[in-house]
């Protein structure tokens, strides 16, 4: 079982590069996303056939429990992930922190599998909040794969244990 202190579990090189730009784009189209929230007549979107940002960002289902703008969910968790996709957190040796970035970043998916289902429904899809889907999904994808290809340490992980 990997320690706090091994070495970080993620090729931190490479990652940090592309996650944290990815990361930042998320976090300002979630601030738009939230301005626009509580001021509608700041969106800019078209609102012609099945583009209609307003049809999408007023519907019921933008806020959670009825109270909670998803909005504000979503600008939150780029805050995070900007937070988690820093050179430093990259390079973190605590296990947790990457197991977190990679369950953080999957359970969004989820969130945006949900979305999507809503926009279907509403026959209507906002071109900010596609924006936020496609970001999360290259964010999701290049923590996985700097989850799943990280190097082996050199460790006691790496040698043959002994009885």
């Amino acid at each position: 079982m990997p320690e706090a202190s091994a070495p970080a579990p993620v090729n931190a090189r490479w990652a940090w590069k592309v996650s944290l730009p990815i990361a930042l784009l998320g976090l300002a189209d979630a601030s738009y996303l939230t301005y626009t929230h509580f001021h509608p007549g700041a969106l800019v979107c078209k609102a012609s056939g099945h583009i209609n940002c307003a049809k999408v960002t007023t519907s019921p289902e933008s806020e959670i429990f009825g109270h909670i703008p998803v909005a504000i969910v979503g600008l939150v968790y780029f805050a995070l992930m900007t937070l988690l996709m820093t050179p430093w957190a990259w390079q973190m040796r605590n296990e947790w922190v990457h197991r977190f970035r990679l369950v953080a970043t999957g359970g969004a998916m989820g969130m945006v599998v949900y979305l999507v289902f809503v926009e279907i429904h509403l026959k209507a899809i906002c071109e900010y909040c596609t924006g936020v889907h496609i970001l999360n999904f290259l964010l999701f994808f290049v923590v996985l794969a700097a989850y799943l290809y990280r190097p082996i340490s050199a460790g006691a992980d790496a040698s043959p244990r002994r009885t």
